[in-house]
C-alpha cells in the first residue's frame, strides 16, 4: 500500500512539474547539412599530368565544430545547436576543394585517394572564416580561406602559389538552409577564381 501511495505521489509531482515549468515543451529536431559545390569549369582537355596531396587543413577554432556559427553583433557570436554540419566542416571543405581541382583539369589525380601516384604538388589549406553574418537586415554567408601550394614534400622551400580568397554572399534570410546555399555559392565563386589562378601560376 505504501508503494502504491509513493507512486501516486511521484506521478502527481511529475504532472505538477510538467504543467508549471513546461517540461513537455517540444523542441525543433536537429538538422544536418553538407556544403556541395557545382561542377567546376574544365580549363584543360585532357587534364595536365599533375597530382596533388592535401597534407594539412587548418580551421579556426571558432568554426571547427559541427554547429553553425552566427555573428549577431560586432563582438557577439553564437552557435546553433539545432543546425550543423553532417561531417566536420574541415572534411567537408577539403572534399569540395579537391573535387574542384580535379574537375577543372588543373590536376589529374588526387593523391589522397590514389596512393600509388607520384605527387607533384602538396597543398595546405587554412579555413579562417565560415559563419553567417546576421548583424544587419541583409544577412550574408561568409567564407575565407588561404591556399598554399608546394612542389616538395617538406615546407622548407618557398611555396609556388599562395593566395587568400574571401566571399561575402547576401542570402535571402537568417536561416540555416539559406546560409548553406550562400556558402555553396561563395565556394563556387572562390574555387572558380582559384582554378583560374592556378592554371596561370603552376607549371
Amino acid at each position: 500500500m505504501k508503494f502504491v501511495i509513493r507512486i501516486f505521489i511521484v506521478s502527481l509531482f511529475s504532472i505538477f512539474f510538467t504543467q508549471c515549468f513546461g517540461v513537455s515543451k517540444t523542441f525543433p529536431e536537429k538538422r544536418f547539412f553538407l556544403i556541395e559545390t557545382n561542377n567546376a569549369k574544365q580549363l584543360f582537355s585532357p587534364p595536365k599530368p599533375r597530382t596533388f596531396f592535401v597534407r594539412k587543413v587548418f580551421i579556426s577554432q571558432r568554426f571547427e565544430g559541427k554547429e553553425f556559427v552566427y555573428r549577431r553583433d560586432n563582438a557577439v557570436y553564437e552557435s546553433d545547436f539545432y543546425n550543423g554540419f553532417f561531417i566536420p566542416p574541415s572534411h567537408n571543405f577539403k572534399e569540395e576543394f579537391s573535387k574542384s581541382l580535379i574537375q577543372s583539369g588543373n590536376f589529374e589525380w588526387d593523391a589522397n585517394l590514389h596512393t600509388r601516384v607520384n605527387v607533384t604538388h602538396y597543398i595546405e589549406l587554412n579555413l579562417s572564416q565560415l559563419y553567417g553574418d546576421f548583424r544587419s537586415k541583409e544577412p550574408k554567408a561568409v567564407v575565407e580561406f588561404e591556399v598554399v601550394v608546394y612542389e616538395d614534400m617538406n615546407s622548407i622551400s618557398s611555396p609556388v602559389f599562395r593566395k587568400t580568397y574571401k566571399q561575402n554572399i547576401t542570402i535571402e534570410k537568417k536561416d540555416a538552409e539559406a546560409l548553406v546555399i550562400g556558402w555553396n555559392s561563395a565556394l563556387n565563386n572562390a574555387f572558380t577564381e582559384l582554378n583560374i589562378d592556378i592554371s596561370k601560376q603552376l607549371k
